[in-house]
Parts: structure tokens; C-alpha cells; sequence
């Protein structure tokens, strides 16, 4: 019998992008194709209580807006009302290693897998002596690159994309997890929540939903730029 993969699928929301990019709030889920094992969700200590950290971000005229909103409508009040908790990144990392060799988790996965990666580095080079946050290499599987080479490429996904407006301002179709999991649901409505708990879920149900389809799985490829792929269809 042949045993069954455990994926591991996470997210970041960072306080900003390249050399801002420090995890605020961190979840992951081990699930295997058709079940459940574990979720986990974290708020970086180091990071929410570093006040100039924070206010970087929040004052970034790029970041303001998302940043803000998110900070102040739902972090604060969560843990206020103790509905979220503060962990210090060495917890955080003692946890994720023991569930991972606990599972055997066999695939680590985000849907922007690069910067998923980068942005747990640079907050561990932040707060800790090392940048490596795993004590081994499973396959690594961008959830983006994986909808890129499957899903985005199909001309139904096109075609829904112009009618649903899906196009950006230079011609190019969106190839978000929102818009990933929109179509993947045909909830063509859905508004992704940006915490990291929350869109753990969606990406889960994107991770089931591609491997549903039989394609090729593109484990340990990590493209700079994968929505280049999507914009000629071609297949179905």
C-alpha cells in the first residue's frame, strides 16, 4: 500500500514587502488529499510588540491601507478579547518542527511559496542566529506555480476571467488565490481575508482541487514571475 503524502500548507502576513517583509502572523494546516491532521496559528511576539517594526509598516503608503485596516479592526480586538495569542518566534519554530516530524509532512506548500520562504527567513535572521527554519528539506510545492501550469492556462479560465473582470490594468489575467479559489468554488463573489488562519483554509481547498485534476505537480519549482505562464491558454 503506498502511504499517503502529508502536505503542510502555510501562510505570512508580513509587515511589508522585500526588506519590510517580517511575519506578523503565521498558520499552517497538515492535511493529507482528503483529511484534516492539525491547524496552527501564531502571532509573531517580536514583531507585534516592535514598535518600530510596526509603525513602518503602518505608515508605508503602500501598505497603509491593507496593513492598516487588518491591524486595527482585527488584530487588536482579537487579542483583547484573548481570541488570538502572542508567541515568541523560537515557540513558533519548536512547534512547526515537532509537527512536521510528528506527521511526517513530506511537501511544504504556500501559494506564494518564494515569498512565504523569504519573509520566514529574514524573520528568523531578525530574531534568532539562524535563517533555516526546518531541520529537513521535504518537496517544496508553490500552490501559485501549480494553478499557473494547470489552471490558469485553460481557455474556461480565461474567458471567466474577462467576464468577471479578472483583468488587470496592463491586459493581464489575475491569478490570485482569490481569484484561484473563486473559480476553483464558483463562489465568483469571494473576498479573500488576508490573515493567515483564514487563508490557509482557501489555499487547502486549492491544494485538493489541483491535485483533483491529475495534472503534473511541480514540486520544488519556484518561478520569480509564474502569472507569465497563465496569460496564453491553451488546453482545455
Amino acid at each position: 500500500m503506498i502511504k499517503e503524502k502529508t502536505f503542510l500548507v502555510a501562510d505570512t502576513e508580513t509587515t511589508g514587502l522585500g526588506n519590510k517583509a517580517f511575519v506578523f502572523d503565521f498558520a499552517y494546516k497538515i492535511v493529507t488529499r482528503r483529511r484534516d491532521i492539525l491547524e496552527r496559528s501564531f502571532l509573531v511576539r517580536e514583531t507585534i510588540t516592535n514598535p518600530k517594526i510596526m509603525l513602518r509598516a503602518y505608515f508605508d503608503s503602500h501598505w497603509r491601507a491593507m496593513f492598516g485596516a487588518k491591524l486595527f479592526h482585527h488584530y487588536i480586538p482579537a487579542l483583547h478579547d484573548n481570541e488570538i495569542e502572542l508567541y515568541t518566534w523560537r515557540e513558533i519554530v519548536e512547534t512547526l518542527r515537532d509537527d512536521m516530524q510528528t506527521h511526517d509532512v513530506s511537501v511544504f506548500s504556500a501559494y506564494n511559496l518564494r515569498f512565504d520562504m523569504g519573509a520566514l527567513a529574514k524573520t528568523a535572521r531578525k530574531f534568532s542566529t539562524e535563517d533555516k527554519i526546518l531541520t529537513y528539506r521535504p518537496d517544496l510545492l508553490c500552490l501559485w506555480q501549480f494553478a499557473c501550469d494547470t489552471l490558469f492556462q485553460s481557455r474556461l479560465y480565461h474567458d471567466t476571467a474577462h467576464a468577471m473582470g479578472w483583468v488587470s490594468d496592463a491586459n493581464n489575467i489575475r491569478t490570485n488565490a482569490e481569484k484561484a479559489f473563486a473559480y476553483l468554488t464558483g463562489d465568483f463573489d469571494f473576498v479573500e481575508s488576508h490573515t493567515a488562519l483564514e487563508d490557509t483554509e482557501i489555499e487547502t481547498e486549492i491544494l485538493r482541487r489541483l491535485l483533483a485534476r491529475k495534472k503534473k505537480i511541480p514540486y520544488n519549482v519556484l518561478d520569480h514571475m509564474p502569472w507569465q505562464k497563465a496569460q496564453l491558454f491553451k488546453g482545455e
